[in-house]
């Protein structure tokens, strides 16, 4: 093998890694916690679509470009609110995307988040809103986009507690 040859590979492998460190950097980056615009810090929350205690449960379709909102009261006193998007038991596994923008009362809009949210590519959004203080008491808002969906629509289920 002559010496131009051998750097090439040489070269070929450098950049591969440089590659391959670049993606588990930016993946990861994805999950790490950040305080939004509102002051409300956002953290992945583990799985939680399987947990007893939330407080609401919503089932419904979304077909491509609709937005559906759902609103969830929330008392004072509140520290953390636990939101779990999941539709991952539809019948195109893999190929669905679903956002979510959470806007808590009289603040601005938190998202859009995507699956990956939560540092799992799973079709789940798991999030943990949560703060020093009490998080605002009233109406929050939960809207879900079909981003990427087809024409039949995509079942999911949104879970919010605290």
């Amino acid at each position: 093998m002559s010496i131009t040859k051998r750097s090439t590979h040489v070269g070929e492998r450098v950049v591969a890694i440089f590659l391959l460190a670049g993606l588990f950097l930016v993946s990861g980056a994805s999950a790490l916690p950040c305080t939004a615009a509102g002051g409300i810090p956002v953290t992945p929350a583990d799985d939680v679509s399987d947990r007893a205690e939330f407080l609401r449960s919503v089932g419904g379709t979304i077909h491509p470009g609709e937005y559906q909102t759902i609103q969830k009261s929330v008392p004072s006193g509140v520290r953390t609110i636990v939101v779990n998007l999941d539709w991952s038991e539809h019948q195109h596994s893999g190929t669905d995307s679903l956002t979510l923008t959470i806007t808590p009362p009289g603040s601005t809009a938190l998202g859009p988040y995507r699956d990956g949210a939560d540092g799992r590519m799973d079709e789940k959004i798991s999030l943990a809103l949560s703060g020093s203080d009490s998080l605002p008491s009233g109406t929050w808002k939960f809207l879900i986009f079909g981003e990427d969906v087809p024409e039949e629509g995509t079942e999911y289920t949104l879970n919010v507690g605290y």
